[in-house]
């Protein structure tokens, strides 16, 4: 199947204003050349932990909490949960310890609250498809973590991408990041690591040979000024769309939000608004070289948002 097929909605999102300049930065991977995307997967996976993913009001929990253990045993899966819930007695105080963002806690509570969590331990969403290396088929995407509430930092045990199909979008406007909806099609690949600039994975059902690659920039190439994004229409092609680059910050070391960008391709705002969720990982050109991806939006004008240096999307930190 060629990669000519997908759509979006999901991980995106945090708000911030910076201006710098650049300096000369390169992957240590030393990668040269990239095949830079713009496609719009499915991505679903099964975590390491189970995860609360609702709670109630006064809840000692918080969406996004990862379960250590209960009573000093590790749980596994959903069904030790299960096991558990059934052997404790109506009135017994259990001890819980969650990982809350990267802190453990401790809590005490009773059977009636632990019934009332919603814990599993499966995520699903939408987001665009980066880059995939020509000479080994991995793959980098989101452009930063994929995360739940407090939980920033999720282990991923198993990670699939797939193709998707009928895209849909909600427009984006001031105050207001919209959001892109489709239907999962075709699985593509696998992934484990989530970083702090994305999953990364390897794609292996996918005809890759008709796509041109990109020179990979060195960060002390990237420029004020015009650019462009490649991302997935509603007809399923890719398609270049134009942007400018605001302003770059100096990073010595891996960051997020390299540089400012600002939509301004009249018929992506007539279509999108602006940046949307499930943008995050949408490939950056210019001078015809992979310069990073679209990683955040800008609430109050979504038409500005951020990108992150493909480098370190390499690097993976």
């Amino acid at each position: 199947m060629k990669l000519k097929k997908f759509i979006l909605t999901s991980f995106l999102l945090y708000f911030v204003s910076i201006s710098f300049i650049y300096a000369e930065c390169s992957s240590k991977n030393d990668i040269d050349y990239l095949i830079p995307l713009g496609n719009i997967t499915q991505i679903d996976a099964e975590l390491e932990l189970l995860m609360v993913r609702n709670t109630f009001k006064d809840s000692p929990f918080k969406v996004g909490d990862s379960l250590v253990s209960v009573n000093e045993s590790k749980i596994n899966n959903y069904e030790d949960f299960s096991n558990f819930i059934q052997s404790v007695n109506n009135n017994s105080i259990v001890k819980v310890k969650v990982l809350r963002g990267s802190e453990i806690i401790s809590l005490d509570v009773s059977k009636d609250v632990l019934e009332k969590i919603n814990f599993n331990n499966l995520i699903s969403g939408f987001a665009t498809l980066t880059y995939v290396n020509p000479k080994d088929n991995s793959f980098g995407a989101v452009a930063h973590p994929i995360s739940v509430g407090s939980n920033r930092s999720l282990s991923v045990k198993n990670g699939s991408i797939s193709s998707t199909y009928n895209l849909t979008i909600n427009k984006s406007y001031k105050g207001s990041v919209g959001s892109i909806n489709a239907n999962k099609n075709e699985f593509i690949g696998n992934f484990k690591d989530n970083t702090d600039f994305g999953i990364k994975g390897t794609i292996n059902n996918t005809n890759l040979s008709k796509l041109k690659k990109y020179k990979v920039a060195k960060l002390n190439e990237v420029k004020p000024g015009k650019a462009s994004i490649l991302l997935q229409t509603s007809s399923n092609s890719v398609k270049e769309y134009d942007i400018n680059i605001i302003n770059i910050k100096n990073q010595k070391m891996p960051e997020s939000k390299t540089f400012k960008i600002e939509i301004v391709d009249k018929e992506l705002l007539s279509i999108t608004g602006g940046i949307v969720q499930g943008m995050s990982g949408t490939p950056i050109i210019q001078d015809n070289k992979i310069i990073g991806a679209v990683s955040h939006a800008i609430e109050n004008d979504p038409t500005m948002g951020y990108g992150v240096y493909i480098g370190w999307m390499l690097e993976g930190e």
